[in-house]
């Protein structure tokens, strides 16, 4: 009877400490005990990576780079799976440690580093050299560009300020800090980078007129030409835009990257449907075309093998 006051005073003391701990955790956030993720589930990877869901159970998650997570492609995916130079993950390592993948011009020797929009991979003892970028459903594609070409790349200005000793520095998508950058450079600006002498060459001004891509949204992947930019203080931007069919659509002016002047001018190869999106109906009627085709052939050649 005398144990009966002990047990609850000891029950109270663990519940103050226990409320106490929690209230801290909320104070301070839960970093005090949660550790970094540093592994994906396949089911949870981005549905843009293209990963089929039967061949494993996690997928490579990218470290923390110049590309946010849902913004970029592992190397490893991008060797193995897009590329097939590798029937596994082990081959795939084994590449890539040798030194002979490299992104902007850098061998990159590990298999989770994030490549991401407008970046170049290149991997030089085959001679070939991948652009990434959108389709005209969101999905990430490998474009493939020339030597001249793959030397140049396109980054966009997402922040300008002042740094120490009165430095002007512009930061751009890929997390490039360019300083000293031309006095004009704004936000939304493109900058057309020299990967080899690492340096600026041309600045492109966003503005009316000029030819963008879509780099989020339900529009990513579609390309057209800017109507007006409306502005909107206290919410989103919105940025009108026509494509080459004459179709006019609207994202927000933050998904947009300017990659030239004109559609003439775009110094990028695009992919193959130009950043020009079909309806359904137009889509279904292609592929019942390309099918009739497949079966047309294949019944020739049987026919031949015949006679």
């Amino acid at each position: 009877m005398f144990l009966t006051p002990m047990i609850t005073h000891a029950k109270i003391l663990l519940f103050t400490v226990v409320t106490l701990f929690y209230s801290l955790m909320n104070r301070w956030g839960t970093r005090l005990i949660v550790m970094a993720k540093k592994h994906l589930k396949r089911l949870y990877a981005p549905k843009d990576w293209m990963l089929s869901k039967l061949t494993g159970v996690f997928a490579p998650r990218p470290r923390a780079g110049p590309h946010k997570l849902r913004e970029c492609l592992s190397l490893l995916i991008i060797i193995r799976n897009r590329l097939k130079y590798a029937l596994n993950a082990h081959e795939a390592q084994m590449i890539l440690r040798q030194g002979l993948v490299c992104v902007d011009g850098k061998p990159r020797k590990d298999g989770k580093y994030p490549a991401g929009f407008m970046d170049v991979v290149e991997i030089p003892k085959t001679g070939d050299r991948f652009r990434i970028l959108y389709d005209v459903k969101g999905r990430f594609v490998l474009v493939r560009v020339s030597e001249a070409e793959a030397g140049m790349k396109m980054m966009k200005v997402v922040n300008v300020y002042t740094g120490t000793g009165r430095i002007p520095v512009a930061v751009t998508h890929d997390g490039h800090r360019i300083r000293y950058p031309d006095p004009r450079t704004g936000r939304g600006d493109t900058l057309l980078y020299d990967v080899k002498a690492k340096k600026v060459t041309d600045l492109i001004k966003i503005g009316s007129g000029k030819v963008v891509m879509v780099t989020g949204g339900a529009n990513r992947g579609r390309i057209g030409e800017i109507v007006s930019i409306e502005r909107h203080p206290g919410a989103f931007d919105i940025a009108r835009l026509k494509d080459a069919a004459g179709h006019e659509f609207a994202t927000r002016a933050s998904n947009i990257f300017v990659i030239g002047k004109d559609m003439s001018s775009v110094p990028v190869t695009l992919p193959k449907q130009l950043g020009l999106r079909k309806n359904v109906i137009v889509e279904r009627e292609e592929k019942l075309i390309a099918a009739e085709m497949h079966k047309t052939i294949k019944a020739t050649g049987k026919r031949k093998a015949k006679a």
